[in-house]
């Protein structure tokens, strides 16, 4: 608690306030001794105590509204800080430590694997943040995790009157869709040399088929009494055509080769981004059309708002040889406060995301 600005100031104050034991006097009271502490070449924070002079003439009145600690304000905005940069050196001093992130103001995180305010470790003394603005982790790229906006790795004290959110998970990625193929079929009409013949061997109608191509018998089926029915139009790749004749237990017919072509499937939408510092979400996009009785690719998932995670791509359409694949999982949300287990914390603000 900083020294009265006006009234009576008395030793007693002071050494309340600077943590001195038994008798104390000016001299143990300069700045940039043990009890009031300067700040080191590195400590981009504000000594409470600048009016304190660090020698020569010294009396009460240097002391008014003075207090013991170091004080960070954010006045504008700033992306991935931690406190051990902000108090360099003296981050290692058991002395009080304070940021305070002015209303207005924004810190980010600029990638997932920062956050927009880190308590990292190596820091003694007491530690108060206090957010009147706004810190925003980084949003998910797709399929990703999104970022934290606060962690601490040492004890400290949290107090939100602003706004704390983790960035949203990206969407997941569509599956493909599955593979096609098609059939192709030339045809010749029917000739002595070129036919289907459904025969009638030992006069037994039905039990044996023949395919003469080019000249030459590329299939000839016996199969006993009624084995190869009438309704057979098709084996292999040899397809029957169209009726040319019959006569007795004989059926003549114009006969076609087939060939097969193979076909891939769409690919999947790629999912949409999550909710971050400068960067809005997204929905997925729609998966490409497939080839000739291939499967479509499925949509990618929309990303997630801040804190929130993405949503799973969608399958793959099913082609006529194959199944589509499914999609991609999302991303999950950021934590609004990454240990937790550290941290006192006071809300008065709104948060989003988790903690862990």
């Amino acid at each position: 608690m900083a020294i009265a600005a006006s009234g009576a100031v008395s030793f007693s104050d002071l050494r309340t306030e600077f943590s001195g034991a038994g008798a104390i006097s000016f001299s143990d009271l300069y700045r940039g001794g043990t009890l009031v502490r300067g700040n080191a070449a590195n400590n981009t924070a504000t000594n409470l105590a600048a009016s304190v002079p660090t020698s020569g003439t010294i009396n009460f009145t240097n002391f008014r509204s003075a207090a013991k600690g170091w004080r960070k304000t954010f006045a504008s905005g700033a992306t991935n800080q931690n406190a051990s940069t902000i108090f360099g050196s003296d981050y290692g001093v058991n002395y009080p430590k304070e940021i305070v992130i002015n209303s207005g103001v924004t810190l980010g995180a600029t990638s997932t694997s920062e956050e927009a305010l880190e308590i990292n470790t190596g820091g003694i003394g007491s530690i108060t943040v206090t957010n009147n603005g706004t810190l925003i982790g980084a949003g998910g790229a797709a399929g990703a995790d999104g970022g934290d906006a606060f962690e601490a790795l040492v004890a400290c004290t949290f107090i939100n009157n602003g706004t704390v959110q983790a960035g949203g998970g990206g969407g997941g990625q569509g599956g493909a869709g599955g593979n096609g193929s098609s059939e192709t079929v030339t045809y010749r009409s029917y000739h002595s040399s070129n036919h289907w013949q459904r025969g009638g061997r030992y006069g037994i109608a039905n039990n044996e088929i023949v395919v003469r191509w080019s000249d030459s018998v590329v299939l000839n089926l016996y199969g006993g009494g009624g084995s190869y029915p009438s309704t057979i139009t098709s084996y292999g790749v040899w397809r029957r055509g169209s009726l040319f004749s019959t006569s007795g237990n004989y059926g003549y017919y114009a006969v076609g080769q087939a060939s097969t072509t193979s076909t891939s499937g769409g690919s999947g939408g790629a999912g949409g981004v999550g909710a971050g510092y400068l960067q809005s979400v997204s929905n997925g996009s729609s998966g490409s059309s497939g080839g000739t009785n291939a499967g479509a690719g499925g949509a990618g998932g929309n990303g997630g708002g801040f804190g929130a995670s993405g949503a799973n791509g969608n399958s793959g359409a099913n082609g006529n040889s194959t199944n589509g694949a499914a999609g991609g999982s999302g991303g999950s949300g950021g934590k609004y406060i990454r240990g937790i287990s550290f941290v006192t914390f006071t809300n008065n603000g709104t948060v989003a995301g988790g903690t862990a």
